[in-house]
């Protein structure tokens, strides 16, 4: 092969190589926030999904006393879930009644804590194996607990802040 077309491939190859090595690149600089959710006690991750600044999600649930929707809505801060509102349908017991936060009645009668603003390195929920029917809400989603989760099983929720190439590379670990 003559030096010309040595060079020629080497130039070929060249802008391809550079672009991917970019992409790759901003992949991991850019950070994200994600929602981590793991098995208590083995720390076996269940799930990650991505969480778009000042988004909340939500856990929803079937108060176990009352058997009325109740639900816990949280953002994602400086690596910290943060608590920003609950809201329930009926008052009694195991539901708030001191009205140290802000306080509203929603539109379907619904009552709604909010402004919470209550910090926490992690959240832990059990799955319901009765009736509690827990959801996890992120974004337009609903996902069952069960649909990730075994009856009675404990799940931490946490928040990371992490590259866009990580949250890929865990998310296809997950769904393997």
């Amino acid at each position: 092969m003559s030096e010309k077309n040595k060079e020629g491939v080497g130039r070929k190859f060249f802008l391809p190589i550079l672009f991917i090595i970019g992409i790759f690149l901003v992949l991991s600089l850019v950070k994200i926030d994600v929602i981590v959710v793991r098995d208590y006690f083995d720390k076996d991750v269940k799930r990650i999904d991505y969480l778009k600044k000042k988004e909340m999600f939500g856990i929803v649930y079937t108060h176990s006393v009352q058997r009325t929707e109740t639900s816990e809505w949280y953002e994602a801060r400086d690596n910290m879930l943060i608590l920003m509102e609950e809201r329930y349908h009926s008052q009694g017991a195991g539901l708030p009644v001191n009205l140290i936060y802000k306080f509203k009645i929603d539109d379907d009668g619904g009552f709604v804590l909010y402004d919470m603003n209550e910090p926490f390195e992690n959240v832990i929920y059990r799955t319901g194996a009765v009736r509690a029917n827990h959801k996890y809400v992120i974004g337009k989603k609903e996902i069952p607990f069960t649909d990730f989760s075994k009856p009675r099983e404990a799940l931490e929720f946490s928040t990371e802040n992490i590259s866009i190439l990580n949250y890929a590379l865990r998310r296809c670990q997950i769904e393997r």
